[in-house]
């Protein structure tokens, strides 16, 4: 009995002390906030299981039972710690979502060579923290004004000088598309939904060869497809002066789609600084991505009217309302393979633009193009140091249709249509290029260097333009974190308005190709504390370029309109030479809780006038900006940004001096312009979803911005005599809040 006994125990004991059976711990990880799944996050236990999520988020772990801490883990997110209790045989799902890391770890950068197929010095502008730069009003594109080499002569316009060039030779690109903005006009920010901006660079002169058709600063933007990391996406804002959406769909067969738009509604702000201002805009885009193929559409609207009611600017007086209108339009598909050395870009691009002003005259354009651009990596050959060689091409063509609409205006333009000039005919226009450039890395990537030719011909009627362009680059790497950098070439371009509006390109040819010979040269040094310094000293020759009239005041020494112009176009429009030097200081940190940069810009641009070499209209000498933002507690970041600028020149003359002796041109400035930025942004995070507020003032310091000077008359004699001895300042004092609240999943 008492065996049996022992036997019975024993047989009772054995379960206990087999092996016990394991567990099953499923689940997905998430993003904070959202519905986006993290692949390659790492989930580790206490027992010293590993696993790691696939596209999708998923993963498995197989854990003896009882409790264990499990570490979730990925680089772009702070790590997670979560106990589970496991039994044994049985499975049990979970689901972790990590809170992203602040993006001012890595908000941004200067690359020379990054992503970008084009070589060159330039500012690279990525991720979502760039919504929040303090002065932007949340838009990536406004941010180039805080950047060294840019100058902005009248506050709140999208208006940019970049290194003394004319403001209507600079080049917006798009997905590789020309298009005529990527602002709207004033306050309304880029004409692109900012969250689906995935690239911003910006090449204040002396790039490479790939870049045709604009002899000054190029902005290069590039958009996203839509995430494939969930079915659905979505996003929507709302402030002060417009409302904005953004939906992200994924579909069967991978087939990604990106749906966006905004509207703005910014009239009782601008009635706060000018009652007889109207705005309004909109715009949108639609993007869809199949496996190498791309299809884009998007447009833009832009609608100002404004009351001219005795504006002497023109020289007639009586009330008139003043509207300038533009629009534009795209359609672009876009097929970009990738074989093992070759990388090929083509596309084909439809396009109508329109611009409008003054209630009724304008143009409208039909255009067609089509380019390619392909890159060939043949590898390097240890004979000549040669690390690395890439071979480039690219060729593009447009074909445009141009129609004029005339609206007699009698009080401000004259009666007879061709008072219109060149803004009333019709015509069509072929335009292309063609590019070749090779760049070869020697001595272990210490020398990079850009050799290319472009070539680009422009046909209009009965004329015929051709430029030859050739340029180079170079940078080298002296040490690490020290590296030299360099740039020199021919950009040349055809006639282009004063200012790039919708509509006006191809645009008086007989007045020949504007030319500018540029070079830049300087050094980027890393510094302690995560700070770096680059310095860059430029240098351009301009001749035959086309500058603005600014205020359309007759003004003495000024140079006389081109004689093949008519109409408008010879009011505005000045064609001159002369030169642009200057240096570039940029002081940055993009890393910690406090980032920003510090750049500053001391130039001249001069030209040649009736009268000699004197500071060009747009010239001024002193530009400083200063960025900071700084990571609180709480989900808080708080930017401020300074800009302290020099005015413009204008002329200031005696009586006396008239008419025998002439006053030098320029030879006053306006005031200098100080202007304080303030901006906070809040985020709240919950499980599927987020919420966002942000306020942002512009112009804390509610200081005038003088944008030009009119003179009064006096009656001598029963004549009236202008007195240009007594110019009177013009320009609001002002200040623009905004405020705002998004929501995400």
């Amino acid at each position: 009995m008492f065996h049996r006994l022992i036997a019975l125990a024993a047989l009772t004991a054995l379960p206990a002390l087999a092996d016990p059976v394991p567990g099953r711990l499923v689940g997905r990880v998430f993003e904070r906030g959202s519905v986006s799944p993290i692949a390659g996050a790492t989930l580790s236990s206490t027992g010293s299981e590993v696993a790691i999520t696939d596209d999708n988020g998923h993963f498995e772990l197989s854990l003896s039972p009882g409790p264990h801490e499990i570490l979730i883990a990925d680089e772009r997110h702070e790590p997670m710690r979560a106990t589970e209790q496991i039994r044994s045989g049985e499975g049990i799902t979970v689901e972790y979502r990590l809170v992203p890391l602040p993006a001012y770890r890595r908000r941004y950068q200067t690359i020379v060579h990054g992503e970008s197929r084009h070589e060159g010095a330039r500012f690279s502008l990525r991720n979502e923290e760039l919504h929040q730069t303090p002065g932007t009003l949340g838009d990536p594109f406004r941010a180039v004004a805080l950047l060294p080499g840019v100058t902005q002569p009248m506050p709140l316009l999208p208006l940019y000088v970049v290194r003394g060039a004319s403001p209507g030779m600079s080049g917006f690109f798009l997905d590789g598309m020309r298009i005529p903005a990527l602002f709207h006009f004033l306050i309304g920010g880029g004409v692109i939904h900012p969250r689906l901006i995935d690239r911003l660079d910006f090449y204040p002169g002396s790039y490479d060869a790939s870049f045709g058709h604009f002899a000054g600063g190029i902005i290069d933007a590039a958009t996203r497809p839509a995430r494939s990391d969930a079915p659905l996406h979505g996003e929507a804002q709302l402030s002060l002066y417009d409302l904005s959406a953004l939906a992200e769909v994924r579909l069967p067969g991978n087939v990604r789609i990106a749906a966006s738009g905004h509207y703005g509604y910014p009239g009782p702000l601008i009635h706060l600084i000018d009652p007889s201002v109207d705005i309004n805009y909109w715009d949108y885009q639609l993007r869809m991505d199949w496996r190498s193929l791309t299809l884009e559409a998007l447009g833009s609207f832009d609608s100002t009217v404004a009351d001219l009611s005795n504006y002497q600017s023109l020289g007639r007086s009586g009330n008139v309302a003043g509207e300038y209108r533009v629009a534009f339009h795209r359609l672009q598909l876009r097929h970009r393979p990738h074989w093992r050395h070759v990388d090929l870009d083509t596309a084909l691009v439809g396009g109508v633009d329109e611009m409008a002003v003054l209630g009724g005259f304008g143009v409208r354009k039909l255009a067609l193009s089509a380019r390619a651009h392909a890159r060939f990596h043949l590898g390097g050959w240890q004979a000549l140091r040669l690390d690395d060689l890439t071979l480039s091409a690219g060729i593009d063509a447009e074909l445009s249709r141009f129609r004029g609409s005339n609206f007699p205006l009698p009080d401000v333009i004259g009666e007879a249509p061709d008072q219109l000039g060149e803004l009333s005919g019709d015509r069509d226009g072929l335009s292309g290029g063609l590019y070749l450039q090779a760049t070869g890395e020697f001595f272990h990537r210490r020398l990079t260097t850009t050799l290319g030719v472009r070539a680009d011909v422009y046909h209009v009627g009965q004329v015929t333009l051709l430029g030859i362009d050739p340029r180079t680059t170079l940078r080298i790497k002296l040490m690490k974190g020290l590296a030299l950098t360099g740039g020199f070439g021919l950009y040349q371009q055809p006639p282009s308005f004063p200012v790039a509006l919708p509509g006006i390109d191809t645009y008086a040819l007989q007045l020949g190709l504007q030319r500018a010979w540029q070079g830049a040269s300087g050094v980027e040094a890393a510094l302690p504390a995560d700070l770096t310094l680059a310095a860059t000293g430029f240098f351009a020759r301009f001749a035959n370029i086309n500058d603005a009239v600014i205020d359309f005041t007759p003004t003495v020494c000024t140079s006389p309109p081109p004689e093949s112009l008519s109409g408008l176009p010879a009011i505005v429009t000045r064609q001159v030479a002369g030169d642009s030097f200057g240096m570039e200081l940029l002081l940055r940190r993009h890393t910690g809780r406090l980032t920003g940069w510090i750049a500053y810009t001391l130039s001249r641009s001069e030209r040649v006038f009736s009268c000699g070499l004197r500071p060009a209209d747009f010239d001024q000498t002193h530009v400083l900006n200063i960025v900071a933002q700084v990571r609180l507690p709480w989900n808080l970041m708080a930017g401020a940004r300074l800009l302290v600028q020099t005015g413009r020149p204008y002329t200031q003359v005696s009586l006396d001096e008239l008419p025998d002796n002439t006053p030098l041109r320029n030879n006053q400035r306006l005031p200098t312009y100080v202007q304080l930025d303030l901006r906070l942004d809040r985020e709240w995070v919950f499980k599927a979803w987020a919420i966002a507020a942000f306020i942002e003032v512009l112009n804390t310091t509610y200081s005038r911005s003088i944008l030009a000077v009119t003179y009064p008359t006096t009656m001598i004699d029963t004549a009236n005599i202008t007195r240009y001895d007594l110019p009177v300042p013009v320009g609001p004092q002002w200040i623009l809040p905004a405020l705002g609240i998004r929501g995400r999943f």
